[in-house]
């Protein structure tokens, strides 16, 4: 991934695009969590590879995620789960939990004309909502990438590309998908979450997954991206 000049699109919608820039972020900001009430697990379930250039390439993950309610009361969580924006990767479980990542890229949005959210009333919708009792459980399953070197020779010279290997991933997930960047909406998280709190704690924040193994082998079908 080249310093400056890569961004390669990990998810769309007909309003957004989340790309990461090249460039490492050694000093992620801590964005909201969705409090101690959830927590995330992630499987990654499939790979699949593209080329960006000759001497790099991306690997795209299907991962499955599943939130676990360890608090002693309701949780209210979106079932639309976008494509995590804060993707991270570490060598084992344990550099991870001391935050030494070697791959923890920036991530940018690019918003067009946002469509506008859902109106939210009374109570929660449960198409859109699910009302998670304590030690109940959601699942779903997102797509996200990471980027690496065609050949180990690379990696130095290219800020930001994996080398083939094995490793441990962990992703940022937002819980709140009715906001900017991805709608237009009149009426605040904060608000709903106050609107709703006798039906159970609206989740709003961001929530961090376990550490997930994952490898990028040394040889596999690798088309150009498109």
């Amino acid at each position: 991934m080249r310093q400056i000049s890569i961004s390669v699109v990990l998810g769309c919608s007909s309003a957004l695009c989340f790309s990461v820039g090249a460039q490492q972020n050694e000093n992620h900001p801590n964005p909201e969590r969705a409090s101690a009430s959830l927590t995330a697990q992630i499987q990654v379930i499939r790979q699949s590879y593209c080329h960006v250039d000759d001497e790099s390439f991306a690997a795209n993950l299907k991962l499955r995620l599943t939130f676990t309610n360890n608090s002693e009361h309701v949780v209210i969580l979106s079932r639309k789960i976008e494509s995590p924006t804060i993707v991270r990767v570490a060598l084992s479980a344990e550099a991870g939990k001391k935050d030494d990542f070697v791959y923890s890229p920036d991530a940018h949005s690019t918003v067009a004309a946002l469509p506008k959210g859902p109106r939210f009333g009374a109570t929660p919708n449960p198409k859109l909502f699910i009302l998670l009792s304590p030690g109940e459980k959601f699942e779903t399953e997102v797509p996200a990438a990471v980027f690496g070197a065609s050949e180990a020779g690379t990696v130095k010279s290219r800020n930001g590309l994996l080398a083939k290997g094995n490793y441990v991933l962990q992703v940022g997930v937002h819980t709140w998908p009715y906001g900017w960047p991805y709608f237009s909406v009149e009426t605040s998280a904060q608000d709903i979450r106050q609107r709703w709190i006798k039906y159970g704690d609206l989740a709003v924040g961001t929530v961090y997954s376990n550490f997930a193994p994952f490898t990028l082998p040394e040889h596999f079908e690798n088309p150009r991206c498109p």
